[in-house]
């Protein structure tokens, strides 16, 4: 018996009345999901694929001709949030308006009679990218090649609209079959994606100072909470940091806690993928290196350049382009959860800001087991566990033979409840410990849990001193450091040529403290005591261009 918390998808013993997580109570799951069997549009939701921070995702089948698709949700507590809803739909309208192949397409979009937003996308069978990545064996290039190609059309034509994916890692990249051929490139999850109008003006809600994004492959103006800096290259930077990946079996910048991969991101030049492996041809670490320069202008200037570049190196090696053809052996595809894959390591999206109970950036509960994707919810009473698909059960027949066997189970079970009856009767003066108890002790004890830190500034390398209650820390930003949960802390930034700053941050969850420093204003020239002291006229004389020999000004003269 198991209990799930509805928010962060956890999953508990049945004692455990509370998720240690987020407090909410794990007895508060519905017993009947009232989705199910409905009509959205023109399909009938069948069953659950899965539940993230902001919605739900639903497996809907077509009733005339049983076409599948996928349907995502939002969450009701969040559709009177007009902020969350224009992020929810903020996915579709990206996706509507590239209109790539290699680009999950989106259906439609609407709204129920009782106000549930959704969109409608295609259903995708096959797998992500991340599942190549098992085990940190690399990929070789001819296999990475050609996926790393069709990344760059599904990017470029984006970049084209204006359309920066801003969360592009092996999770967001899906591979299917099309046309008896292997690893067709599907990109997904625009859902933080940044949309331009045709001026280029940012259409989106995101300020400066918002960090956004997977930290493992978040580009350093998107780790500095740059916004203002997001451009086309910084979808090349995190496509950089894959192709490392692809190439090493490793992360460049792997790290126990987002700030160790922060300060990675921001200050520390990435390892030499021939060091990790030498099969790795010098070509290629060049393409992998200059994607992933720390400045912007260093990188290749569009996805397009970096296409061409990977390409070079594919006919230096005479790799085919071709996809490959698929067969009978290919028996690794699945169903497509849209969005409730596992996240890549070291952890999920950082939402910038905390729009609800499931958007938190938290550090995971080491007791808890994370729950996959749930096909249906449970019914009350029902022992099976929500992540496992429901499957018929067969009575296994009896053999003979085995009397004796059963007895001798009889006997244990009865010297085992005897024992038992023993040991309560020894401590029936002591008082049972309810189960509400057990479960503020494990909150207790997830609020000891320390929350990490990132510092930043602008410009970089300003003195930070942190300080809280017993505790204190200097370095130079950026930097990170661990502090009590919920505990004020007091920043102070100092720098030469600019002014101090301070601020108070409350450290309820992991998050990035930035500062951006002014610079200190410059004293006017003063002008010379004896200038001043002359006339005007004489002055405006002396500033007045000299004649030309042979020249004579009349008019001055005769002023």
């Amino acid at each position: 018996m198991s209990r799930t918390c509805p928010d962060c998808q956890n999953t508990y013993d049945d004692e455990i009345l509370h998720c240690p997580e987020d407090g909410r109570g794990l007895s508060d799951i519905p017993a009947v999901d009232d989705l199910i069997g409905r009509t959205v549009g023109s399909y009938r939701v069948e069953k659950l694929l899965g539940k993230g921070g902001m919605g739900c995702v639903y497996m809907g089948v077509h009733p005339g001709i049983g076409s599948r698709v996928a349907i995502k949700f939002l969450h009701p507590q969040f559709s009177h949030d007009e902020k969350i809803v224009d992020r929810f739909f903020n996915e579709a309208r990206a996706v509507n308006v590239i209109g790539h192949d290699n680009i999950l397409k989106i259906l439609d979009l609407n709204v129920t009679d009782d106000n549930r937003h959704y969109f409608v996308m295609e259903f995708l069978h096959g797998r992500p990218l991340q599942a190549l990545l098992r085990n940190n064996v690399a990929v070789p290039l001819d296999v990475a090649g050609p996926i790393l190609l069709q990344v760059c059309d599904a990017l470029e034509a984006a970049h084209k609209r204006g359309i920066v994916h801003r969360d592009l890692k092996p999770d967001n990249v899906y591979l299917i079959t099309m046309k008896g051929k292997k690893n067709f490139v599907k990109v997904v999850d625009f859902g933080i994606a940044r949309v331009t109008d045709d001026a280029g003006i940012s259409t989106g809600k995101t300020q400066t100072g918002m960090v956004m994004g997977t930290p493992a492959y978040m580009s350093p103006e998107q780790g500095s909470g740059a916004s203002n800096k997001i451009d086309g290259r910084s979808d090349v930077y995190s496509l950089g940091v894959m192709m490392f990946q692809l190439a090493t079996g490793r992360l460049p910048f792997p790290g126990s806690n987002f700030g160790e991969v922060l300060i990675g991101h921001l200050q520390v030049p990435p390892p030499q993928p021939r060091s990790l492996n030498p099969q790795i041809p010098e070509a290629y670490e060049a393409v992998i290196l200059k994607s992933m320069q720390k400045k912007q202008e260093d990188r290749y200037a569009s996805m397009k350049e970096l296409k061409h570049a990977i390409e070079a190196c594919m006919d230096q090696l005479r790799i085919s382009k071709d996809l490959p053809h698929t067969d009978d052996t290919d028996t690794d595809t699945q169903l497509h959860p849209v969005d409730v894959r596992p996240p890549s390591y070291p952890g999920a999206r950082t939402p910038g800001r905390v729009t609800g109970p499931g958007s938190k950036n938290r550090i995971s509960n080491p007791n808890a087991r994370p729950g996959g994707p749930r096909l249906a919810a449970r019914p009350a009473g029902a022992m099976a566990r929500t992540s496992q698909p429901p499957t018929r059960f067969t009575p296994v027949p009896r053999q003979p033979g085995r009397a004796p066997l059963f007895a001798s189970i009889g006997v244990l079970a009865a010297v085992a409840v005897g024992v038992g009856a023993f040991v309560v009767l020894r401590r029936s003066d002591a008082p049972p410990l309810p189960a509400p108890v057990r479960a503020q002790a494990e909150i207790v004890r997830t609020e000891e849990t320390p929350v990490f830190l990132s510092v930043v500034s602008e410009p970089l390398d300003a003195d930070v001193i942190a300080t809280w209650k017993d505790g204190e820390k200097r370095g130079a930003a950026p930097l990170s450091l661990e502090v009590p949960r919920n505990a004020k802390v007091h920043f102070e930034f100092r720098k030469s040529g600019f002014i101090d700053y301070a601020m108070d941050v409350i450290a309820d969850q992991p998050q990035t403290v930035q500062a951006v420093l002014k610079a200190v204003p410059r004293a006017p020239q003063p002008v010379a005591a004896e200038e001043q002291r002359q006339p005007e006229k004489k002055r405006k004389k002396d500033r007045a261009p000299k004649e030309p020999d042979g020249v004579v000004d009349v008019l001055g003269d005769l002023k």
